[in-house]
């Protein structure tokens, strides 16, 4: 919006904003993490959690975890406090490169930006369904096989702000429905021995991208997605996000039965 209308886009201000958001809580749980991982684990698995920290600190802890040979949803997935945060970093690298991109396409190619967009959407698509074939680890941990799931939400920013939202049609009531049954499929068939992201998260991605699109105030989904209690976990979602898998997994080795593996 502010490169589209008010034509002063920041990247300082913009990197501002996300580390405004994203470091602090970020910083505290790895800090309230390091007591409980120097009296739970042996040396060279507290060295493993440090390395992990530092790399989470400086989001690139889906490649640390990559090269370490760690299967997300493995045995030893479990193990490891820090491992979700690997979508994180993900995330991070895309805050870190987009806007660069997004500022030479609004220079030079501001009438084909959706297409541009589009176009990259495919070939990270295709990256993705071919890497999750012969490549599944870095395919599930690298940026350029995520990277079209977050440009579907670039999309959908992007025709908002130049073309607004046609929500009006009798049938657009329908796709929120239809998204929350997509997703629910994902959730329901989906194991952990199917190939991801590939052809196979199309599915909770469309679901999403038609929640998000069609939502509007006279739907029945829009308006349970906007109750007091969704809005409050959508507010609490980031730390949520953090503390979750921590605990868990400190829980789960202090528990005992995973003492082999430290």
């Amino acid at each position: 919006r502010e490169i589209f209308f008010n034509k002063d886009f920041s990247i300082i201000r913009f990197y501002i904003r996300r580390v405004r958001r994203i470091i602090p809580v970020l910083f505290i749980v790895i800090l309230l993490c390091i007591p409980f991982a120097y009296f739970i684990f042996l040396p060279s698995s507290l060295i493993d959690f440090l390395k992990s920290a530092l790399s989470s600190l400086g989001f690139v802890s889906n490649y640390y975890f990559h090269h370490t040979g760690l299967i997300y949803g493995g045995p030893d997935s479990s193990l490891k406090p820090l491992l979700h945060t690997w979508s994180l970093s993900v995330e991070e690298q895309f805050y870190i490169i987009f806007p660069f991109f997004l500022i030479i396409f609004f220079r030079f190619f501001k009438n084909h930006i959706l297409k541009i967009i589009f176009i990259l959407i495919l070939i990270s698509f295709f990256l993705a369904e071919w890497g999750s074939r012969d490549h599944a680890s870095a395919s599930f941990y690298f940026i350029h096989t995520r990277l079209w799931e977050l440009l579907a939400g670039v999309i959908l920013a992007n025709l908002e702000i130049q073309y607004g939202r046609e929500t009006r049609q009798s049938w657009a009531k329908f796709f929120p429905s239809i998204g929350i049954i997509l997703i629910a499929i994902s959730l329901i068939f989906y194991d952990d021995k199917m190939r991801h992201p590939s052809l196979y998260t199309l599915v909770p991605i469309i679901g999403v991208v038609l929640i998000i699109w069609y939502s509007n105030k006279n739907e029945i989904l829009t308006k349970l997605l906007s109750t007091k209690i969704f809005v409050g976990i959508g507010l609490i979602s980031y730390p949520l996000y953090l503390w979750h898998y921590p605990i868990f997994s400190f829980v789960l080795i202090h528990g005992g039965g995973v003492n082999k593996f430290l």
